[in-house]
């Protein structure tokens, strides 16, 4: 019966709307409507390394018909980018001297500080089925059960009345798209200044006043909100925008991912324990902040580290490799960026016109 339904409205499309393209894209949204699988699960983890191998295991398992939203919190801890400088971004002795634990995240993006009044999510899906539009459509949702009228705002923020509360980030493969951010419930502001520091150049842009003033928490703007409460609404808010109901998985064993876990626990990736660099520069463009290392040898680049909090990882981290090698001069640098994107161009701009 469904198929039928099925036919007859792709009949009346076929009949009044000529062009083959626009009819074989209904088709195709129409079909992939009806493969989707959307599922929910809720790590009972507070281990930062933890929840962030279970992220990536489920962006690996992730099939092309899926959607997952994965919600988790993780106890004290501070959650960089994947291409941050930890001794630039974050007090690592205090961290140390205090229990705080520090991870690198995969996606790209700046430094954040967790703790259990923060609650994350995260959409995982094939390149196919990520609908950023949805997914934040969903987020506004629950949020707006609470009386809470949101918008997306900048690159990557949630605000309310220009207050921010929540901060996203993304992670693009050939095979899945993932998108996660936080949603300060009921955070320690007072940790969150006390742990991270901000570079002079994010200073002299955003200022620490107006930062520190347009940060809140959801309980600010409506006191009966609780993360409990919060991860009921979106749930009910991610079956409502997809129009089905989720499965609920159960917790995935840690054996499965056990290669994962060892990865967000060991000190060579969350730290990327590197020489003093001879060279450094650094500045600030509109999608970003950037601090440039480079180790030089009888005139050659033999090491190169870009550290960056700008949300497009693969870039950044792509940048390195094609700087070692090169005979060290702004020329040759600027020669291996690609300028046809605005980022590139920024770069590249930069770079030929660095003062050694």
């Amino acid at each position: 019966m469904f198929y039928f339904c099925l036919l007859s409205v792709y009949n009346f499309f076929q009949k009044h709307y000529t062009r083959r393209r626009s009819t074989a894209r209904f088709i195709i949204i129409i079909f992939k409507a009806v493969k989707m699988i959307t599922h929910i699960i809720q790590s009972q983890n507070t281990a930062p390394q933890d929840n962030l191998a279970l992220e990536e295991h489920l962006g690996d398992i992730c099939g092309p018909d899926d959607v997952w939203l994965y919600l988790w919190q993780n106890s004290d801890s501070i959650i960089i980018g994947r291409n941050q400088n930890p001794w630039r971004e974050c007090r690592v002795s205090l961290l140390k001297k205090d229990g705080i634990q520090l991870v690198r995240r995969n996606s790209g993006g700046g430094a954040v500080f967790h703790d259990l009044g923060n609650l994350n999510f995260t959409f995982i899906a094939s390149p196919e089925l990520y609908d950023l539009n949805r997914q934040l459509k969903t987020v506004l949702a629950a949020l707006a059960s609470f009386g809470i009228q949101a918008e997306f705002s900048g690159r990557n923020d949630i605000t309310a009345g220009g207050r921010k509360f929540s901060g996203n980030a993304f992670t693009h493969k050939k095979h899945v798209s993932i998108q996660h951010g936080t949603l300060l419930v009921n955070s320690n502001m007072g940790k969150l200044s006390e742990y991270l520091t901000a570079s002079k150049a994010k200073l002299q842009s955003k200022g620490v006043a107006s930062t520190r003033a347009r940060v809140c928490n959801l309980s600010e703007l409506c006191p009966s909100i609780s993360v409990e409460k919060l991860k009921i609404a979106l749930h009910g808010a991610f079956n409502q925008i997809y129009n089905m109901q989720a499965v609920c998985e159960p917790i995935i064993p840690q054996s499965n991912y056990s290669h994962l876990i060892e990865k967000f626990y060991s000190e060579q990736w969350n730290y990327m324990q590197s020489p003093a660099f001879a060279a450094q520069f650094e500045t600030r463009f509109p999608w970003g902040e950037i601090q440039l290392y480079l180790d030089t040898r009888h005139g050659v680049i033999e090491h190169a580290l870009l550290f960056s909090d700008a949300l497009d990882a693969d870039f950044i981290s792509s940048i390195p490799p094609l700087m070692e090698g090169l005979p060290f001069s702004p020329e040759n640098m600027a020669s291996v960026i690609d300028g046809s994107t605005p980022q590139g161009a920024d770069l590249k701009n930069w770079l030929l016109f660095l003062e050694l």
